[in-house]
């Protein structure tokens, strides 16, 4: 498949090796659309090719994003926010390490490193982890737009963030959610993110729809002030990140291996929701199910 505004999903041998079978299947079929919808049943067996839950003809695209009775029932929110989920989890941990980053004076670290007095050896400063574009303050706060608790692993932190999202009214009083904001009053920087998790075809459409949704909100922000940087981003149903994905978590400081092991946690999560919902894709009655 070539979809230029996707990454490449590549997959280890050991990854491979120790995947389950029906996985790997599913992973690979999924991807050149070649499970067994009620469309390709009918191709190929003569099949009712209706949707079980709302008697459309029912492609995989049908099933993965574009049913009314399971975005009524909830079954797209459910996996809209487990990807979520990890993606809040990922850029929380990477706001808590910069907060407890000390903050120096740029300039006169670049001073220090390059004067060296007569018969001293230069002194090479140490390693500091990537800060990316956060690191001009360490006032960083977060809220996102999850309705259960997330919990982080125990070896990290464990943070509730038990309610819905309610803008921060220090920079604008607005009745939009956005799936995540990550702000800092000391430098009035604010970022809004906005997750989809869309058919991978339709990526760049959903980007361009995001970004208009919150023009005016930065727009009226920056009125008072405050710059806001609106960041749509885009985790395809089958499990291919958008570009814009990986280029949000470069910005924000995660970048080589934990750039690498987000990037799988949000393939991973998004292809195993969506797994789940094509096995339910008979079920009247919807059930959300945990991913591990």
């Amino acid at each position: 498949m070539n979809w230029e505004s996707v990454e490449k999903r590549k997959l280890s041998w050991s990854e491979i090796w120790g995947m389950e079978s029906n996985r790997l299947s599913f992973i690979i079929r999924e991807t050149y659309d070649v499970l067994p919808s009620p469309i390709n049943l009918q191709l190929w067996f003569g099949k009712d090719p209706s949707c079980p839950l709302c008697t459309v003809p029912a492609t995989l695209k049908h099933i993965s994003v574009g049913c009314r009775t399971s975005l009524t029932q909830g079954r797209y929110t459910w996996r809209h926010n487990q990807v979520l989920r990890c993606l809040a989890a990922k850029v929380e941990c990477k706001r808590k390490s910069i907060n407890a980053q000390p903050f120096t004076n740029q300039e006169e670290r670049q001073f220090s490193s390059t004067f060296v007095q007569e018969g001293d050896k230069p002194r090479t400063s140490p390693s500091t982890p990537h800060l990316g574009l956060l690191k001009v303050a360490r006032d960083w706060q977060m809220q996102v737009d999850l309705d259960q608790r997330l919990i982080f692993p125990t070896e990290i932190m464990q943070v509730d963030l038990d309610r819905r999202l309610i803008f921060p009214t220090e920079i604008k009083t607005t009745t939009l959610r956005p799936d995540l904001v990550l702000w800092s009053t000391s430098q009035k920087l604010a970022y809004v993110i906005e997750l989809t998790v869309p058919w991978e075809e339709a990526i760049e459409e959903a980007f361009e729809r995001k970004k208009l949704q919150y023009a005016n909100l930065a727009a009226e922000a920056e009125d008072r002030s405050w710059k806001i940087k609106v960041r749509p981003v885009e985790v395809g149903c089958r499990g291919f990140v958008a570009s814009i994905t990986e280029k949000l978590l470069r910005e924000i400081g995660i970048r080589g291996k934990a750039q690498r092991q987000a990037m799988r946690e949000l393939a991973n999560t998004a292809e195993r929701t969506s797994h789940w919902l094509l096995l339910k894709r008979t079920d009247i009655t919807w059930a959300a199910k945990a991913v591990s």
